[in-house]
């Protein structure tokens, strides 16, 4: 090639490549050294003798990662409550509250007949692809191995939220909805401001848990949350962000966010301070159970072992190590068909 007038110099285009592949090992190697160091960094930082006694401080700080403090101002819209129907089982609500004045937070509010009132309720969270209505067994065929009705057979109310990952894409477990959406631009745009999607959609479901905590439906002191892949990622970080949710079972998610650093759950040095296990012992004392699947096509249940391992110092720190319960079924990407997670949930709930 010439420009003005003179010879370029010219070359094959994968002269330099070597250099190209030595930056790319370093910065895999560098990644591979930090995520050992920072381990010791988040077990350092948040010693469980400490811990017991700095709960608040740490949650706060979690929080403050998180980016709530976007959300933390109350909207000044009304919440929106409309009766839709009811089944041979409950009655059936939709329920808007706004997280700002331009947000509105869409949940499905469900009250089984013939309870006695006020009755405890269960935050039951969709995961990728879903809806309220597909994890209540209202859309046909689905992967949450009726994780909604489980709960209402046992006399409880049912909160479903809907957070911003419905499929736009018909498959065998997931209905299309044609409503576009981009969840990791979203979360972008929010980490500009100071938040994240993460801290958005906690501040619906607490927003939501603020007005239905107040109805005289409803068991203020008995609340409790449960959650599939997505949705078991939002029940550990809810329930480490509130206190109101007395216990949590987190199936097929927890795992090692180094192997499974996805953008919408990292966070501003996250790695030094919050990732699974630390989240989870925000949720001491109160009980949390722990599932992943072994036949799990998402997440390998083995990098979760190790991250499960370290969330028992600080239960037995708090002095209720039987509070947390940490199992590996034989089953997959699904809700158990065991149900030793519903018993420690309904131990809380009565």
């Amino acid at each position: 090639m010439e420009y003005l007038g003179k010879q370029i110099w010219d070359e094959d285009p994968a002269a330099a490549d070597d250099y190209r592949a030595r930056y790319v090992e370093g910065i895999q190697e560098y990644i591979k050294k930090m995520n050992e160091e920072c381990k010791n960094v988040r077990r350092n930082s948040m010693p469980p003798e400490e811990f017991v006694k700095n709960q608040e401080y740490y949650r706060e700080k979690y929080k403050e990662m998180l980016g709530m403090q976007l959300f933390a101002k109350k909207a000044s819209k009304p919440v929106e409550m409309t009766y839709v129907g009811s089944d041979e089982v409950c009655k059936i609500y939709r329920l808007t509250v706004y997280i700002t004045d331009e947000i509105p937070f869409y949940s499905m509010l469900l009250l089984p007949h013939d309870v006695k009132e006020p009755m405890p309720l269960v935050i039951a969270q969709h995961g990728g692809g879903g809806t309220p209505e597909l994890c209540s067994d209202m859309n046909g065929k689905n992967n949450y191995n009726h994780m909604v009705q489980r709960a209402m057979a046992r006399g409880v109310a049912i909160l479903a939220p809907q957070l911003l990952l419905w499929s736009m894409t018909e498959i065998a477990t997931q209905r299309a909805h044609a409503i576009p959406h981009n969840r990791h631009k979203t979360d972008v745009d929010m980490k500009r401001f100071g938040g994240s999607i993460t801290a958005l959609e906690i501040s619906g479901i607490t927003k939501s848990l603020d007005y239905v905590s107040n109805m005289k439906e409803i068991d203020a002191e008995k609340i409790a949350m449960i959650g599939l892949s997505y949705g078991g990622y939002f029940t550990l970080h809810t329930m480490a962000a509130d206190t109101r949710i007395k216990a949590g079972y987190c199936a097929g998610v927890f795992n090692d966010r180094d192997v499974y650093d996805w953008a919408d759950w990292s966070y501003k040095a996250s790695a030094l301070q919050f990732q699974d296990a630390e989240v989870a012992a925000l949720c001491a004392p109160r009980k949390l159970y722990v599932q992943v699947g072994m036949e799990d096509q998402v997440f390998d249940y083995n990098s979760a072992i190790g991250e499960a391992e370290r969330v028992k110092d600080y239960f037995e720190a708090f002095g209720v190590p039987e509070n947390y319960k940490f199992d590996v079924w034989e089953g997959g990407h699904t809700i158990s068909d065991h149900d030793e997670g519903y018993e420690l949930l309904f131990s809380v709930l009565g």
